[in-house]
């Protein structure tokens, strides 16, 4: 199982919020499920996590369970700053900058259920399907590359890049929280921050011992220590395996592909091998497009 609270050195999102909520949502004592409580759809609400993502982790993934859709499914789920109002509007649907302070600045990037469009910084695009009761969506955000970006998975399929992070990724540095955006009257969701497996199997430690899984989550150089290890073993199916799966899992989609095209030569029916990478060649497209 992929459990990112193993990381004890770094403090890490692992709950929502209590302290600084709208009082149209509720929370129940895990500190993961909300449930909105607006009787008239009026308000649009944000709702953070405990802690923001530290800088540094390479990257970080949560997931989000539909426990109930709402009067209309206008559900968010993404990533925002802190000075995102949690009673004002809804995560990605509005970008301010006061260039003389940088405090006051707010990012924000969700993907909705009630259409499946992508709003980022107060622009909006379509993405991906709606999603609605019994969907789980993931959240996926890497720090790590140059091309520094978020995807979204829904039910362990992955939807393919979102967005990227702007230029400006220092002002986002110690401020970027999981979030959610709730507007739609009795609307539920839970939220898994680790503590049980991912609905999205790339993000678990099946197939990758747990040393190469912890460095792929911090950025550090015990990762390129791990891989360098692995590569003296490079004609091993199990080694070959978590090279592909850890360059999938930073996004080095270019490496993993490599990796698993060599497996295939000498397994030609390795499922595993197959199935990352049918879904890197999906990554590759869609980082292109």
């Amino acid at each position: 199982m992929g459990d990112i609270t193993l990381f004890n050195s770094l403090v890490l999102p692992t709950a929502w919020n209590i302290n600084d909520k709208s009082q149209f949502v509720s929370i129940d004592s895990s500190g993961l499920k909300v449930n909105y409580t607006d009787p008239n759809d009026y308000k649009a609400v944000i709702i953070c996590a405990n802690n923001p993502i530290p800088s540094q982790c390479g990257l970080f993934y949560f997931e989000i369970e539909i426990l109930n859709e709402g009067k209309n499914g206008m559900i968010g789920v993404g990533y925002c700053t802190k000075q995102n109002n949690i009673s004002d509007f809804m995560p990605g649907r509005k970008y301010v900058e006061d260039k003389e302070n940088k405090e006051n600045k707010s990012w924000g990037c969700a993907y909705y259920g009630d259409d499946g469009d992508l709003f980022c910084s107060g622009s909006c695009k379509p993405y991906g399907p709606t999603f609605t009761v019994g969907d789980t969506i993931g959240c996926y955000l890497n720090f790590r590359n140059d091309d520094k970006m978020i995807f979204y998975t829904k039910n362990g399929i992955n939807l393919g890049i979102a967005c990227y992070l702007p230029n400006n990724l220092d002002d986002l540095k110690n401020n970027l929280y999981p979030c959610i955006g709730l507007r739609s009257q009795d609307a539920s969701v839970e939220a898994n921050f680790g503590r049980k497996k991912f609905k999205y199997l790339t993000m678990t430690n099946d197939d990758i011992g747990k040393e190469l899984w912890e460095a792929c989550w911090i950025n550090s150089k015990t990762f390129d220590q791990h891989v360098d290890e692995l590569k003296n073993k490079s004609n091993d199916t199990l080694v070959l395996i978590s090279r592909g799966k850890a360059y999938l899992i930073i996004g080095k989609y270019e490496e993993a592909y490599a990796v698993l095209t060599r497996l295939l030569e000498i397994e030609s029916e390795n499922i595993i091998a197959l199935k990352y990478r049918g879904e890197i060649n999906y990554m590759m497209k869609s980082h292109k497009n």
